[in-house]
């Protein structure tokens, strides 16, 4: 991985967890005690996990579901 595309992981990650912290902290702040997450919440926590894993140099362990495969050639 070069510097480029470790830089833009890293960016991503902190993105995710800045979006988790904020998600958590108004949930708290509002009194919503309901242990279900939306939907949107567990892709960006899965985006994150995967994040961590490339930067841990095992991208060959991270799960991407469909949705986020590349269907570019579907359009064609």
């Amino acid at each position: 991985m070069n510097a480029d595309e470790q830089e833009f992981i890293t960016n991503a990650l902190r993105t995710c967890q800045d979006v988790q912290n904020r998600f958590y902290s108004e949930r708290i702040k509002v009194g919503d005690i309901n242990p279900e997450e939306p939907w949107w919440l567990s892709k960006v926590s899965l985006i994150a996990k995967n994040a961590e894993l490339f930067l841990e140099n095992k991208a060959e362990q991270a799960h991407w579901p469909a949705e986020f495969k590349n269907h570019d050639k579907d359009r064609a």
